[in-house]
């Protein structure tokens, strides 16, 4: 396997002087030459899929229009020697964040390469030389390897359409929040959680590749606040390999094991129809809801009108240019959660980061030695516990047949 390019410094050919070094001085460039003579092993699925599968060495073959930030995480933490995209990473529609991710992390990516790509054969062996993707001496795709500069030059056509986004987003906003507006702040119509919430604290778990991470991360919070647990369906398997038995169960009702939604008050969201068959065959506790949010929106939105302490969210990874782009009712839905409950809300980053031992384990572990130590010479030194101890002694050595 190759080794994987990586360059630091100022980019190749971006020139020493005047606005554009200061402007990509942050990203390596990935010419078309740094690309040639890497090869692997071909992993073709989605994002979430690869996520998951992937080894380090892979060629990952995607099909993502304009790749989010927290995608290209997830792909980057895979180790991947590089990343083929049927589509565009960096279209200028929007943001490249994805793109600058790979680039920043030393992963090279062909982009644009085709749907035939998406053909391969998991395990075949790709070579990307320049923009070519080749499998044995055949050129199968033809993309664009992205470097710095097509990067910024994306984020520069981005503008204009974000521009437009933004006003598309505040009209439709201003139009949810008119039909709406009791919901969001008024709490009216939302489900009961089934279990009192008044001045808890409550641990979010979205669907996401990032829960399982942040669970681990955030094992002392839960150990110290014992947090009351409410998933979406998809985040259920994560909580139960933390050990963790959520409380509530909101959406995605399809992809929770049926142990978790018999232990759980289950709320059914307008998308979960087809699993209330299910429900009702389990007899578990569940009602439905009318209220067009997802999941964790919902959640966090209940959970605030339910006077919650605090409101830690594992899994969120969304950031503005995701809730922009997302489809309107669940970014806008995103949005007006999150204005309404963000004085008590805090992402799970946050908190790992901020929440933890004043001390190292070292250092606890040195004091308590130190302390052990010297309480025993000072018991030593005391005559009467010196004597009981050395009889006590002897007689165990006579035990084993020791003599005095």
């Amino acid at each position: 396997m190759s080794e994987l390019p990586r360059r630091s410094g100022a980019p190749a050919g971006s020139g020493a002087e005047g606005g554009e070094e200061a402007t990509t001085e942050s990203l390596p460039t990935v010419a078309p030459a740094a690309v040639s003579g890497i090869a692997g092993p071909a992993r073709v699925g989605t994002v979430r899929d690869l996520a998951m599968r992937a080894r380090p060495g892979d060629v990952l073959v995607i099909d993502a229009l304009d790749l989010r930030e927290a995608d290209a995480d997830a792909l980057a933490a895979t180790g991947a020697a590089a990343v083929v995209n049927a589509q565009r990473t960096a279209s200028g529609r929007q943001p490249a964040g994805g793109a600058r991710t790979l680039l920043n992390r030393g992963i090279p990516v062909i982009d644009g390469a085709g749907s035939a790509v998406l053909a391969v054969r998991d395990g075949a062996t790709l070579t990307l030389a320049g923009d070519d993707v080749l499998r044995g001496a055949t050129v199968i795709a033809q993309g664009t390897a992205l470097t710095v500069e097509r990067v910024v030059a994306a984020d520069t056509a981005a503008l204009d359409h974000l521009k437009v986004q933004v006003a598309v987003f505040g009209s439709h906003a201003m139009e949810r929040l008119e039909r709406e507006g009791p919901l969001f702040f008024e709490g009216r119509g939302l489900p009961s959680l089934g279990v009192d919430i008044k001045g808890r604290v409550v641990l979010i778990v979205t669907s996401s590749d990032a829960a399982g991470a942040d669970l681990k991360r955030l094992r002392l919070f839960i150990s110290d606040r014992r947090p009351i647990v409410i998933a979406e369906g998809g985040a259920v398997a994560a909580c139960l390999e933390a050990r963790l038995h959520p409380a509530v169960i909101i959406g995605e009702l399809d992809r929770a094991p049926e142990s978790a939604l018999a232990a759980a008050h289950v709320v059914a969201l307008p998308s979960d129809s087809a699993s209330l068959t299910r429900l009702e065959s389990m007899n578990a506790s569940y009602e439905s809801t009318a209220v067009t949010l997802a999941g964790g929106d919902l959640a966090n939105l209940a959970t605030h009108h339910a006077g919650a302490e605090v409101v830690v969210i594992a899994g969120r990874r969304a950031g503005a240019v995701d809730v922009l782009s997302a489809d309107p009712e669940v970014g806008i839905g995103s949005f007006l959660t999150a204005l309404v409950t963000r004085r008590g809300t805090a992402d799970a980053e946050v908190i790992a980061a901020t929440y933890r031992h004043r001390h190292s384990l070292a250092f606890v572990w040195t004091v308590l030695v130190l302390a052990g130590a010297t309480l025993a010479v000072a018991l030593w030194s005391v005559e009467d516990v010196r004597s009981v101890l050395e009889a006590a002694w002897d007689t165990a050595w006579g035990w084993f047949g020791g003599s005095s």
